[in-house]
């Protein structure tokens, strides 16, 4: 297997977070058609990384990719951003997104952090159709990554989580 595949058989979540507490994300966001993808992803992390640890307010290590759906489905809206306690004194070109709490099906990403599509795809094709459990109508956004503080800018692995919101 090379650093880019992923093992997916039999894939479910590590754990369900119930009522997980909102969160107020702050970060740089870029638009893309849905059949794009996210192709400017790296670039964009690129940029936004020398930010991070040096943000006001921001809360902990911790940073995320958050997709959001446009358009009806028609494109995506990827924010790389961190938690921060407010939105005071952001940089300039800095939004903010306030994720409500929702109970969350948290999957480990196993392997390098290309990979997330192919894990993405298989969660939301495979996974979802195969449960009780369904995107909660009030949500805007399909999940969000979560690189915890063992994650590995320089090799692209480590303490990657997905985070889908979940409705029973």
């Amino acid at each position: 297997m090379n650093s880019k595949e992923v093992n997916h058989e039999n894939i479910k979540p590590d754990r369900i977070e119930k009522n997980v507490k909102p969160m107020l994300i702050a970060g740089i966001s870029r638009e893309s058609a849905f059949d794009e993808g996210l192709v400017n992803a790296p670039v964009q992390w690129e940029e936004f990384g020398s930010f991070i640890g040096k943000i006001p307010g921001q809360i902990d290590n911790i940073a995320y990719g958050l997709c959001f759906d446009m358009n009806n489905g028609q494109g995506i809206e990827y924010v790389t951003g961190v938690e921060v306690s407010d939105a005071k004194k952001l940089p300039e070109n800095f939004i903010t997104k306030k994720l409500p709490s929702f109970d969350y099906a948290i999957f480990q990403h196993k392997g390098h952090v290309s990979g997330i599509p192919q894990t993405c795809d298989v969660i939301w094709k495979e996974w979802i159709p195969k449960t009780k459990f369904e995107k909660p109508e009030e949500s805007d956004f399909f999940f969000f990554e979560r690189y915890g503080e063992e994650f590995d800018p320089e090799t692209g692995t480590g303490d990657i989580e997905i985070w889908v919101p979940v409705k029973t």
